[in-house]
């Protein structure tokens, strides 16, 4: 009976074992387009929240539109910077300007492209606002 007691012993460790296994987690900034994944963000505190909005990928062209929709923090925003990646990997920068109804334009791809923005405030902080997937869309 001992030797049940060892063998059930065992499997209920090795059980354990396999689910505490150490599986790396991409820090911030290392998170690959492969992974479909966004990284974190960080909201700002509401009296410097700011809105920017990322518009539905364009299905016949591939465009996506980021417009700046203004926000409590409107004034205390020194930049505000729009990284690009597209499906392939290759990436743009932009800036966008800090006024409402500000838009810039990116060519996407007819694969999921990404889309991070970041804003700057006058009191040196950085705030990551978004970090999300824009699939492409067929009409429909």
């Amino acid at each position: 009976m001992k030797p049940l007691v060892i063998l059930g012993v065992l499997i209920m460790t090795a059980i354990f074992l396999a689910g505490c296994a150490n599986v790396p987690v991409p820090s911030q900034g290392q998170n690959p387009i492969g992974a479909g994944v966004p990284g974190p963000v960080v909201t700002p505190p509401l009296t410097i929240a700011v809105d920017v909005a990322v518009m539905q990928k364009d299905s016949v062209d591939s465009t996506v539109d980021v417009v700046f929709g203004g926000g409590n923090g409107q004034v205390q925003v020194s930049s505000c910077n729009v990284v690009f990646t597209r499906s392939d990997g290759t990436s743009e920068t932009r800036t966008l300007k800090p006024e409402k109804g500000a838009t810039v334009t990116f060519q996407g791809t007819k694969g999921t492209d990404r889309v991070e923005v970041s804003v700057t405030m006058k009191d040196g902080k950085t705030y990551r606002i978004i970090d999300q997937m824009v699939p492409y869309r067929t009409r429909g």
